[in-house]
């Protein structure tokens, strides 16, 4: 039962840095309240980590450690054979894929909240909006390039989240 709770905390954590370091890899506006809502509950474990490791333009290397800590640390909870055998490489790489898979997640839910909102109330302002739209614009841009408009139809969201599919697809064997 502990076990289980402290996966739940590492869990929700780890997504929360992680959320806090695509924000700010992405340019998200610091003064967005959601964005400070995460920095708020973040910086306790991030702010004597910068000292440390200090951020770099916008790569922030204290919320990515973090991440990959948290998460690292859920596999080996989840899996106490492999500590047993001694496999930390596995519990390592299993640690990167789980990022890599929320992070495709993140993507996908923001990709779905950008369409939704874009259908529902267009020219309305929402915090949870704008960081969606900021946070899937890097990824969207390339693919206008290649897949522009058509009737005035953005099929662009649709091949980022077949995209993104496939590269969950690809990863289940590793986590």
């Amino acid at each position: 039962m502990a076990a289980a709770i402290l996966i739940l905390v590492l869990r929700l954590f780890g997504t929360l840095c992680l959320l806090r370091f695509l924000f700010q890899l992405a340019g998200a506006n610091m003064y967005n309240p959601l964005v400070q809502g995460f920095a708020r509950v973040t910086n306790p474990i991030l702010q004597p980590l910068r000292r440390v490791l200090p951020k770099h333009r916008l790569i922030d290397f204290s919320s990515a450690l973090v991440v990959l800590i948290a998460f690292f640390c859920v596999k080996w909870l989840s899996s106490p054979d492999d500590v047993e055998a001694g496999a930390f490489h596995k519990l390592l790489l299993g640690g990167v894929v789980t990022a890599i898979r929320y992070v495709c997640w993140i993507f996908i839910g923001s990709i779905l909240l950008t369409v939704i909102m874009s259908w529902v109330a267009p020219n309305v302002y929402s915090p949870a909006t704008e960081l969606a739209r900021v946070l899937t614009e890097p990824v969207l841009r390339p693919l206008r390039k290649v897949l522009p408009a058509m009737a005035g139809f953005d099929f662009s969201p649709m091949l980022a989240m077949v995209g993104l599919s496939f590269i969950l697809y690809f990863l289940r064997p590793f986590s």
